[in-house]
Order: C-alpha cells, then structure tokens, then sequence
C-alpha cells in the first residue's frame, strides 16, 4: 500500500469530494493518507491525517504554496493528489524533487467559472479565462494522472495522454444509508423547500425569492431554508434586502455554511430540494451535486431545465424540470409538490432508489483506486 498526500489551497480539508470520497476511499483501501487543506488544527480523523492550513484572502495564497511545498516534501509520500489549478505551478516541483507521481483532480472547467465570478470586474474576467483555457491544459501535461468531475471536464483534456479518470460526485455509500434510516418512517414532512450550498448569482439566487413569493402568496405555510456560503460575501446583504422587500423575513431562514456531516438534519425536515443554476456555460455542463444529496434523503428536486440536470431528473418521476429563468415556473413546480405531499413522496422514494442503484461513488471508487494501482505498478520505486 501507497503513503498518499493529497493538498489544497482552497478546499476545506473536510471537503465533500476531497474527504469524505476520495481520502476515505483510499485510506478504506489500505493507503495511508495525509490531506493538507484549510482546517482550524491538524487532527487525525477517521484514520486519515489532517495538516491544518489557515484560511487566507486569495492574495495571501501564494504563501500556502511555499507551506504546502514544504509539508509535502517532509511526507516523501508515494504519490501527490491535489485539488486546485493554482498549484499546477507547484506540483512539479514536488514531482522533480521526488520522483513520485502527480494527480491532479479537476473539479470545474476553470475557465467557465472564471466568467461568471462576481468578485472580478467583467473587462478582466473574459480576458483571464482564456488565458486560463490555454495555460491549464500545457500544465496539465507536466503531471502524472487526470482526474476530472464530470464528463464536461474530461473533454478539455482529451489531448493530454496520460491516466485518465472521470469520477462524478455521486454520494458516497455512507451518505445513502444514513438518507435511508433517517427517512423510513418519515411520512409528513414541513412545508419546507431547501436549497443547499453555495449562493452565487449565476445560480439563481434572486430568482428564488421571487419565486418563493409567488409560493407565499399561494401556501401560507411555506418555508424556505438556505443552507450555504455567498459569493461575493455582500451578496447576502443583497438577499437579506431583497427578503425584507418582498415581505418573508419569516417565511425564509439563512442558514450559512455548515459542515457536510451535518447535511442530514436540514434535509429530512424539508419536503423539496430546489438547484435553480441559471443557464450559462458552466451550469449547463458542471453537475450540481446537490442533486444527489436531494436525492439520498428521498426529496423530490425542482430543477432549472439544463443540458448538466436533464439526465438525472426525469420529469414527472424523481421531480420536475422547469424553464431556468423564469420564477413562475418553479413557483408552480413547487407548490404542485407541496399540495400533493403523497405524490412527493413517492417521487423522493424513486430519487432514494436512483442513488441507492445507480447514481452512487461505489463504482467511482472502484475507478479511483484503479487509476492508483496503475499509477503505482509504473512507479514501482515509489513504494519500496
């Protein structure tokens, strides 16, 4: 088995993804794991070692880059898995000096993300993702394997020959059977609409209030539970207004970020789960994983209608697709869910099954820990 560190400048140490399927799968399979990513203190948790990293302004971040640098070289670990396309810049380094491989795990097509973050004036946003379009594939060359999200993803890299895997972010198994204990007798749940992670914009977050209103007005005791981090931070300032215009200060509940483990207990006191992403390129081809978590705890989803949903919500069966921008057509799919609670239940229960039987990180496991065993039986020194 493989000493493996995986390192983040951004992520969480506790990441979904980072964490709780990739690391935990690999520390299942026998490989001893280091993560080094943003936590409050380095711990050890679930088996796997955590090396705290303080959370930064995006400024400051090049300086993580030297500590990362520094930590990983002192594990003279088997293999290098990092999260981030910043550290691009950095993983050649390790990989120079160590002669072990590098796995760079590509959660978004960057580019995409660039063009729509708030946080960066327009003029300069459209320039800098084509110049990241160019410049992360001729990096990505420098490294050992490929991981990518989604398929959408894949596509950018296609030229780049090396060990490649897609790996979605199905839940993991744990998420499933803890969705399936904490609703099987679950019969009435609240009047309550949940959406969960992070708020942006580009992902309808105005809209929502505005169809949540028209909810309102047709169901009296309607509720509407946000659960997640804004980006920009004074974008939920904007929302908090925008509330108070439209007259549901108690009607809505801003939740804030809270950790994944937690997840559970704002899902089973809420009837739907609502991915209202608007249409823009990268919301047309990244997956919303939130649609499988909805799905773990047998919610019926309202989604905007996008080429990244349509193959996991089929309309009418497990929830409806609804045109993305227009608060009308969510406002009706909604309250149609919260009138006909047997109907949505049912429709949650064949949600459960669809995760419970296809939409699920065992086979992304099983990929993941293929492209280690090739990694390693190339690299055969690595482990000695």
């Amino acid at each position: 088995m493989a000493n493996v560190c995986m390192f983040s400048s951004v992520h969480d140490a506790l990441d979904n993804r980072v964490f709780y399927r990739e690391a935990r799968s690999l520390q299942g399979a026998g490989h001893d794991v280091t993560l080094i990513a943003i936590h409050p203190e380095s711990c050890v948790k679930e088996g796997i070692r955590i090396v705290g990293l303080p959370a930064v302004p995006r400024w400051q971040r090049p300086k993580l880059w030297i500590e990362i640098v520094r930590k990983a070289l002192a594990l003279n670990a088997d293999v290098y898995h990092f999260h981030d396309p910043e550290l691009l810049v950095v993983a050649p380094v390790i990989r120079a000096i160590t002669g072990s491989p590098t796995i760079y795990d590509c959660h978004e097509v960057y580019a995409d993300f660039i063009r729509v973050k708030d946080y960066m004036s327009p003029i300069l946003r459209y320039p800098i993702a084509e110049v990241f379009r160019v410049l992360e594939p001729l990096l990505a060359r420098l490294q050992s394997a490929l991981i990518f999200s989604d398929n959408a993803i894949a596509r950018s890299f296609k030229s780049i020959d090396c060990p490649k895997k897609t790996l979605f972010n199905f839940p993991a198994r744990f998420l499933i059977e803890e969705g399936k204990q904490a609703t099987i007798d679950l019969d009435d749940r609240p009047p309550t609409i949940v959406h969960l992670g992070g708020h942006e914009r580009s992902r309808g977050t105005r809209l929502m209030i505005d169809a949540f209103a028209e909810i309102r007005q047709r169901m009296s005791d309607a509720h509407l539970r946000l659960v997640g981090h804004y980006v920009p931070e004074e974008l939920e300032t904007e929302v908090r207004n925008h509330i108070r215009r439209r007259g549901l200060e108690n009607d809505v509940t801003i939740e804030g970020r809270v950790p994944f483990e937690e997840i559970g207990a704002y899902l089973t006191e809420a009837s739907v789960g609502w991915v209202p992403f608007q249409p823009c390129v990268k919301y047309d081809l990244n997956i919303p994983t939130k649609l499988f978590e909805y799905m773990a705890y047998g919610l019926p989803i309202v989604s905007s209608h996008l080429q990244s949903t349509e193959p996991f919500v089929v309309d009418g069966e497990n929830g409806f697709l609804v045109e993305a921008t227009s608060p009308e057509a969510h406002a009706d799919a909604h309250t149609w869910l919260l009138k006909n609670s047997d109907k949505a239940q049912s429709m949650g229960k064949h949600g459960q099954r669809l995760v419970d039987e296809q939409f699920n990180w065992d086979r992304m496991e099983e990929r993941l820990l293929s492209l280690y065993d090739e990694l390693l039986s190339e690299h055969p020194d690595s482990t000695e």
